[in-house]
């Protein structure tokens, strides 16, 4: 079946749920196993940033990112026995990209400096370079450590280099593996968390695949200023406006819900064009200025192939009604 329009996609959603940004450079590696603690029988629970949500098993996670004081970070479990070997070949994978990059105007060379870094995991190597063509004054850093159980890549770039040092090494020594007996201050990755309170900048985003086209889009972004329309009122703006011609939008839920005691929007419709139709689900809490433990939140399905809805409706509910701060069983 041919999908809805490009132009109704871009229009009615993005409109709607302002998009899930810097989705090109996530990563995919988690895989669960097996029901976690709090999790509801045949349901499998996700960690992500500082929150937490429990989906049927047929749900796959595809996309994970995550961002925090400005770095961003990744952990993964290693594939090898032999770690030295594989860290070795990881590093060069990524030193070989790093070379590739354009040189910034006044910059002979972009790698400044490679150095192993003492006092983090059992071994950690950073690069300082050159990370932008259009910015030479903007220094990055990438760092591979070896916690052991696991491995971690952050990234991080500013002008001030002193402030990244501190900063980087702040966040990786607070690094802890396994993602149980989370606190208030833990900030979740794949498959451990960082102990650290909120400062500023964090980011999340994750994607899942589920049963019967469902694509399930996770995003949570620390907010400097509350937008003042909501999700209901973008959507009906929209409409008003008649920015998609010829198309049907049958609106099956529309109204306030709250969600892990957070006071957000939910938007449920079915759309047609050309007797195409696609499902779309939608909520948006919209946070509070600079907070961690009440960022902007958006949730949806989108492009979700019609029919089936009541089954998809019982998913969307259970997946709404489990997502919780990532400290709460």
């Amino acid at each position: 079946m041919r999908k809805l329009s490009p132009l109704l996609i871009a229009v009615m959603i993005s409109l709607i749920l302002c998009g899930f940004s810097d989705a090109a450079e996530r990563r995919s590696l988690l895989k669960p196993t097996g029901t976690t603690k709090g999790a509801k029988q045949g349901m499998k629970t996700y960690y992500t940033g500082r929150f937490a949500i429990d989906l049927p098993a047929e749900f796959q996670l595809e996309i994970q990112s995550q961002k925090i004081r400005y770095a961003e970070v990744f952990d993964f479990k290693w594939k090898e026995r032999d770690r030295a070997k594989e860290r070795e070949s990881l590093w060069e994978q990524k030193l070989a990209k790093i070379k590739k990059l354009q040189l910034p105007k006044g910059r002979k060379q972009i790698i400044i400096e490679e150095k192993h870094l003492k006092g983090i995991g059992n071994w950690a190597k950073a690069v300082e370079y050159y990370g932008d063509q259009y910015a030479p004054n903007c220094v990055y850093w990438k760092i591979l450590v070896d916690y052991g159980n696991v491995g971690i890549f952050l990234t991080l770039d500013g002008e001030d280099n002193n402030l990244s040092i501190r900063n980087f090494t702040n966040i990786l020594t607070h690094y802890q593996y396994g993602l149980d007996n989370l606190t208030k201050d833990s900030f979740c990755l794949n498959h451990g968390r960082i102990e650290l309170p909120y400062l500023e900048h964090e980011r999340t985003y994750a994607r899942f695949a589920g049963p019967m086209g469902m694509k399930l889009g996770i995003h949570m972004n620390e907010t400097h200023e509350v937008e003042e329309v909501g999700l209901l009122d973008s959507f009906t703006a929209s409409l008003a406006m008649n920015f998609a011609p010829g198309v049907d939008v049958d609106k099956i839920r529309a109204s306030k819900r709250t969600v892990a005691g957070l006071p957000g929007e939910e938007l449920v419709t079915r759309m047609t064009e050309d007797g195409d139709t696609d499902l779309y689900f939608a909520w948006k809490y919209q946070g509070q200025e600079d907070s961690g433990e009440h960022p902007e939140i958006r949730m949806s399905i989108q492009e979700c192939p019609d029919g089936e809805l009541d089954e998809k409706l019982k998913i969307w509910d259970a997946v709404l009604d489990s997502f919780r701060p990532a400290c709460r069983r």
